[in-house]
């Protein structure tokens, strides 16, 4: 913190001799890489993979094997009166055997397009992921000022504890020789009292907020961590084109033209080769009454021209959804514009603020300094040294919040942008 009496600076650097130092921009890499949530790509990842390979499997040779025994209740039959020439009745009871193949030579570019849409269905469920570590870095950014707030408040709290415990040392001397009255001591006692509670609220504090940071990010962190306080951070463009979300929006988009495009490959023709060979009663010669093997081979075209009729409408529906997200596209960026909006005068409120903090706490360090003397010279009470002790405290804890708050809207803005 800047400008801060060199007591407080003095004890800090005590504190920090030994401890483990914190940093946010660490802690926020923890987060982006051992957040649980992330196995779910990984597991995405590899449910693509497989989809991808089973839509190939469309190019291989489709292979069925085929039986089945059937019962008629009548079959061809010849009459024909001719001497010396008979032809066998065929039996009602017919069986076969077969083996069945088809291999697509052409599909209209279906299998590519089912690829596509997999990998798009992939990169969206990613896109959620990222939203949702983004909303835990968001907290843990959150914790992470929210301890920082309470360890400079720790800091201020014990600088004003030790000054009190001087203050006790001389009103105690002052009673030895009958100068200065018991109560004037107890009254100054029972503030460091009242201090040791607020330490013990504080450091509680800070120590839940360490604990939820170390969950986020899988850090061991200590209860006496000290956190650096960040840099200030300047934003270079205020454009939200980073934002995951805005991804998301192009990548279902994508999708909607890939569905489109699904639809339209129907408007194509189908060409495939196909084979069938087996072993029955009766072959291909339907007049034979005897177990014989067969095959058949050929090619075949599929077109189904009723696709035609429904293409304008798939076509007005895929631009409508495109439209739709269009407008979500919009209202987010609004909605981010205004969010930033509120940042930036925020953090030209604090800059004024902390320009005023600086000026009262001068002036507070003054009037503490000069109470304490009257103090320890009999002039003026306890009760009216600790007044003037506490406004002066209060100043630093407000000029230590607002330099705080300030680089937490900051960071929120990077945040907000997507950087």
């Amino acid at each position: 913190m800047k400008k801060l009496p060199t007591l407080i600076i003095a004890l800090f650097a005590l504190h920090t001799a030994n401890a483990q130092q914190l940093e946010l921009d660490n802690c926020l890499a923890e987060v982006n890489k051992n957040y649980p949530l992330l196995k779910q790509k990984n597991i995405e990842k590899e449910i693509n993979a497989i989809s991808n390979q089973l839509t190939k499997t469309a190019w291989l040779p489709q292979i069925s094997v085929n039986g089945q025994a059937t019962y008629q209740s009548d079959v061809t039959t010849i009459n024909i009166p001719v001497q010396g020439f008979s032809v066998e009745p065929l039996s009602k009871y017919q069986y076969k055997a077969y083996l069945d193949i088809n291999q697509t030579l052409y599909d209209g570019g279906v299998s590519k397009i089912k690829t596509d849409l997999q990998n798009l269905s992939s990169q969206i469920s990613d896109s959620k992921v990222d939203i949702e570590i983004r909303n835990v870095i968001q907290q843990t950014q959150k914790y992470f000022f929210n301890a920082l707030i309470a360890q400079e408040n720790i800091i201020i709290w014990e600088t004003t504890q030790n000054e009190i415990k001087s203050r006790i040392k001389v009103q105690e001397s002052g009673v030895k020789y009958g100068s200065v009255k018991q109560s004037q001591v107890d009254i100054l006692k029972v503030e460091l009292l009242k201090i040791d509670q607020k330490i013990i609220e504080i450091k509680s504090a800070k120590k839940t907020a360490l604990e939820i940071i170390a969950l986020f990010s899988g850090l061991s962190i200590s209860e006496n961590a000290i956190l650096k306080t960040p840099n200030e951070y300047t934003l270079i463009a205020s454009d939200f084109g980073k934002r995951t979300e805005f991804k998301s929006y192009d990548f279902q988009k994508e999708s909607i033209d890939k569905n489109y495009q699904l639809s339209t490959s129907s408007l194509l023709p189908k060409v495939s080769l196909f084979g069938q060979g087996g072993y029955g009663r009766p072959g291909l010669n339907q007049l034979s009454n005897e177990f014989k093997t067969y095959y058949i081979v050929g090619a075949k075209v599929n077109w189904d021209i009723s696709s035609f009729f429904k293409n304008g409408k798939n076509k007005k529906i895929s631009q409508f959804n495109k439209e739709a997200i269009e407008v979500q596209k919009s209202v987010l960026e609004m909605n981010l514009r205004s969010q930033k909006t509120s940042f930036d005068n925020e953090i030209s409120k604090l800059n004024e603020l902390i320009e005023k903090d600086k000026d009262i706490v001068d002036l507070r360090a003054k009037i503490s300094k000069v109470a304490a003397s009257e103090l320890d010279n009999g002039i003026s009470t306890a009760t009216n040294y600790l007044i003037e002790k506490n406004a002066e405290k209060q100043a630093l804890q407000s000029l230590v919040i607002h330099q705080i708050q300030k680089i937490n809207n900051q960071y929120d803005i990077k945040l907000l942008t997507g950087n």
